[in-house]
């Protein structure tokens, strides 16, 4: 387990995966990375306000990460703009001080050629996977 000074960014994607699977991703971060800062950006937030708009599984999942979002300790960052263009960026200033959870596969492929970085995307079961 990582933790000191390591930030943890969260994705929509694992945001929404986790709660239409019914996972409670901000305790799994959590647990793996114990004293880790967890992070979002504004864009985050509004995606899922835009996926709340929706009907069905998907619509409640966001509504309902929007209430859990509001609940917890996060640090939100002021970047309203495109949620993956932000974390790339993150990732590339970062100096290996970020992990990254998203279940986004076109983002984990931007991201891996970063050295040193964290990816994790969150499985149905749970876990954080590798």
């Amino acid at each position: 387990m990582l933790s000191g000074n390591l930030e943890v960014i969260i994705d929509t994607s694992s945001i929404l995966f986790s709660f239409e699977y019914r996972k409670d991703v901000f305790g799994i971060v959590e647990a793996e990375f114990p004293h880790a800062t967890m992070s979002i950006s504004r864009g985050v937030l509004r995606e899922l306000a835009a996926a709340a708009l929706n009907k069905g599984r998907k619509g409640a999942a966001a509504r309902t990460a929007l209430l859990a979002v509001k609940s917890k300790k996060l640090k939100v960052y002021n970047n309203n703009g495109h949620v993956d263009a932000w974390i790339v960026g993150m990732a590339r200033a970062s100096g290996g001080k970020v992990a990254i959870v998203t279940n986004d596969t076109l983002l984990v492929k931007r991201l891996h050629s970063f050295q040193g970085l964290r990816i994790s995307k969150l499985s149905k079961d749970g876990r954080l996977r590798y």
